[in-house]
């Protein structure tokens, strides 16, 4: 059988069926690219920039056609057959031509390193994510990225900011940073609410954290208050919705700035268009910067129990910094009114490009 455009597009169909998750020739083409550069599942989904659920899908479909052999260590291999068909496509390996030196953020920690020094040593006893809240925290450098980002853009020096959620501790950095007039953290995590307050108070930082669900409203006194909000959401629309109109209710109006990222890993494009379109159709924003790549995640303990997939090749730990995210920045013209500042029912942590399994996740709240 010839690995043509009709049979692309019959595993994606297959894919698109067994995921729930729009599935693309393209995307399988992705994945092809991706496996020619690297053998481990982790990495290909990061090449590949699709739903994790997408690639495990079509590799075990690749691999059922005897195109892709599954290693007794879960490692992956393209069999002469699957080599065959990939050269007779022309499918070029995945390339990388990043800059180096900045990993693709666009922007320079020469002037910061101090601040990356200090972050690291403040925080070096950090709370551990917990799969009750989703959680999963980037590299200090990461971090400090998000200040220098925020300081180029005029979004941090002399303003007041809002995080809503902060298992990252930019809250930290920002204070640590002497920049930003205000922080504000909003956050549910008893264990980092605790942390951030017992450091900003041992540095004597502008950072205070209160306790606070995406699900309420936004407190009175936070409406209008912002410059600029930053947050790392969950990555299910509702959960999507409600935190970025969390953040714009927070902004006082016309200019003001929010920062979020969004991954391919568990957000396919199709919802990267439903997400721009709640942006620009809306909310009435403007999308200012997508920089892919930009946040790089610490691996964490809970990812391969809580997933849903038993595969072989999917239950092997990951060896680098595979789970990454593009930076969005949106920027308001005139005060949104789009988003009603009330309380919402919704599901915050999953749906079918989650990485985290619905049962897994309630047990580890305790639900039935």
């Amino acid at each position: 059988m010839d690995f043509n455009t009709d049979l692309k597009e019959e595993i994606a169909r297959e894919v698109a069926r067994e995921t729930g998750i729009e599935t693309s020739a393209r995307d399988i083409e992705d994945i092809l690219a991706g496996l020619q550069v690297t053998s481990h599942f982790w990495e290909v989904v990061m090449l590949a920039r699709q739903p994790f659920n997408v690639v495990s899908s079509a590799i075990d479909f690749l691999a059922r056609k005897g195109w892709v052999d599954t290693q007794q260590d879960g490692s992956l291999a393209l069999t002469a057959a699957g080599k065959k068909v990939i050269e007779e496509q022309g499918i070029a390996p995945r390339q990388d031509h990043r800059c180096s030196r900045c990993h693709g953020r666009g922007v320079s920690l020469e002037k910061l390193n101090d601040l990356v020094a200090r972050f690291k040593e403040v925080t070096a006893r950090r709370p551990e994510p917990i799969l009750q809240y989703d959680q999963g925290y980037v590299t200090p450098e990461t971090t400090v990225s998000r200040i220098a980002l925020m300081l180029d853009k005029g979004d941090l020096e002399g303003k007041r900011l809002l995080v809503l959620g902060d298992d990252d501790l930019v809250s930290l950095a920002a204070g640590l940073s002497g920049f930003p007039q205000e922080v504000v953290v909003l956050e549910i995590d008893d264990r980092l609410l605790d942390f951030i307050n017992e450091v900003a108070r041992k540095e004597k930082l502008p950072v205070v954290a209160r306790k606070y669900d995406f699900r309420d409203r936004l407190p009175d006194e936070y409406v209008g208050h912002f410059d600029t909000f930053i947050t790392d959401p969950p990555e299910t629309l509702d959960a999507l919705e409600i935190c970025l109109g969390r953040g714009l209710t927070g902004l006082s109006g016309a200019g003001g700035a929010g920062y979020f990222g969004l991954t391919h890993a568990e957000s396919s494009l199709s919802k990267w268009n439903r997400v721009q379109q709640l942006l620009v159709g809306k909310f009435g924003v403007v999308i200012t910067d997508i920089i892919e790549d930009f946040n790089h995640y610490v691996n964490w303990d809970y990812l391969l129990p809580s997933i849903k997939s038993d595969l072989p090749f999917v239950q092997v730990e990951p060896r680098s910094n595979w789970y990454r995210s593009a930076m969005y920045r949106i920027q308001v013209l005139e005060k949104p009114v789009a988003f009603k500042n009330e309380p919402a029912a919704c599901e915050l942590y999953v749906d079918e490009e989650a990485l985290i399994y619905r049962a897994t996740l309630k047990a580890a709240k305790g639900e039935g």
